[in-house]
């Protein structure tokens, strides 16, 4: 007889467990994203405001040094308090931009080997990267090399 005549459950579908060799599961992933994506949103619109508000403009040069250009009419004061703004939320903008690109890679790499055990697999990563790339592309800060 078979186990099926004796009531045993088979195991679930090999691409539901698939872990990464550090034990994170596509589930975790997902869940790490739509906990830092609102965040990540929220900073950029931050820093986009204080940009247009103030009519600044942020420079980073290839070395990873930040400046702003101030209107001639705003005070050495309000300039370096909206400096040390700018400069806080740009860190809290890389901090998270570069974990969220650390998890799409990971989780990238997951859904790969999911669509290779199931061709049926749907991504479900593909609109949270969306949003990614286009927060992203809205960050008013230019780089010069």
């Amino acid at each position: 007889m078979s186990n099926r005549e004796y009531g045993v459950i088979p195991k679930p579908y090999k691409f539901v467990n698939t872990t990464l060799k550090n034990g994170i599961d596509i589930n975790s992933i997902v869940n790490d994203i739509n906990g830092l994506l609102p965040q990540f949103t929220d900073f950029i619109h931050q820093f986009n405001n204080l940009v247009t508000q103030y009519e600044i403009n942020v420079i980073t040069d290839s070395a990873g040094n930040m400046s702003i250009d101030v209107p001639g009419s705003m005070s050495d004061a309000e300039a370096n308090k909206l400096s040390t703004r700018v400069g806080i939320i740009d860190r809290l903008i890389t901090h998270h931009g570069a974990t969220l690109s650390d998890l799409f890679q990971k989780g990238s790499s997951l859904e790969n080997k999911l669509k290779a055990e199931n061709a049926n697999y749907v991504s479900q990563l593909s609109d949270q990267l969306t949003e990614f790339k286009k927060l992203n592309s809205s960050y008013k800060h230019k780089v010069t090399w």
